[in-house]
């Protein structure tokens, strides 16, 4: 554990700002609905919402805390491999697993034949994604998780992990939210554990690297190449309710946060300095 005490008012600064700069665009989208405003508020919510954290940790790095980049763990070079390859391998594990449960769930085929012709898209989702979740990464594991650690390693990654799947909420609950929820009260709870135990995974890759970029290329597989590899094979004959696709979800990720909780993975302090 690190000497360092935690400095809680400079983490709700960057929680607020984070929350704000992401949340009033949603809502101004939700509240506008298909009036005049309704494409602006959706272009700004656009452009700034997957950044939101990253424009929180510079605030509250170089204007209140005036501390600069110095523990946010930038560097790359010395990474162990494994580090890279985990990060590519763990979201095709999860999500292969979730695709596999659609087609045995009757929500979804796969044309085999036609799965060769999504594979244009790794180099060009994977170049789009580092671009777009070093926004997320930069905010949510460089500076909130780093700047918990003298709590040490469960707690902050249990309480990272909350304030993280709490940010995502209005996706979650209101009718326009990406998720597809609406009204599902179980699917965004059961959407929210997926998120905290994502959140445990990424970052414990965080700690255990000791650089940001491998968690970037982790969010970038999960959120990009791995919903859009296959996309001219997969055909979705019954969209699955959110509650539903949260398990589905939930399981695959479950098994790997359980491997790394029975391994002592998350109560044990990595050896990279703070």
């Amino acid at each position: 554990m690190s000497s360092r005490t935690v400095e809680w008012r400079h983490i709700a600064f960057f929680y607020v700002t984070a929350c704000g700069l992401f949340w009033i665009p949603f809502f101004g989208s939700t509240l506008a609905a298909e009036g005049a405003g309704a494409a602006a508020w959706r272009t700004i919510f656009g452009i700034m919402g997957p950044y939101s954290p990253l424009v929180a940790a510079l605030l509250t790095r170089l204007l209140i805390a005036r501390e600069g980049l110095r523990d946010a763990h930038l560097g790359f070079r010395r990474v162990r491999r494994h580090f890279w390859l985990l990060a590519v391998a763990l979201p095709f594990f999860w999500n292969g697993i979730q695709d596999v449960a659609q087609v045995i769930f009757g929500f979804a085929e796969v044309q085999w034949a036609e799965l060769p012709r999504g594979l244009y898209r790794v180099p060009i989702n994977l170049f789009g994604g580092l671009l777009i979740f070093i926004g997320e990464e930069f905010g949510w594991r460089s500076y909130l998780l780093e700047k918990l650690r003298p709590l040490g390693r469960w707690r902050a990654l249990a309480i990272s992990g909350v304030l993280w799947s709490a940010w995502h909420m209005p996706l979650l609950v209101l009718p326009n939210g990406i998720y597809g929820a609406g009204k599902d009260a179980a699917g965004a709870a059961a959407a929210a554990l997926v998120f905290i135990l994502l959140g445990f995974i990424i970052g414990w890759l965080y700690l255990e690297s000791g650089s940001v970029w491998p968690c970037v290329l982790l969010h970038s597989f999960n959120n990009l190449i791995s919903l859009e590899l296959f996309r001219e094979a997969w055909s979705q004959k019954l969209e699955p309710s959110l509650f539903q696709s949260s398990l589905m979800a939930l399981g695959p990720i479950l098994l790997v946060w359980a491997a790394l909780f029975l391994g002592g993975r998350f109560g044990t302090e990595s050896k990279v300095r703070p």
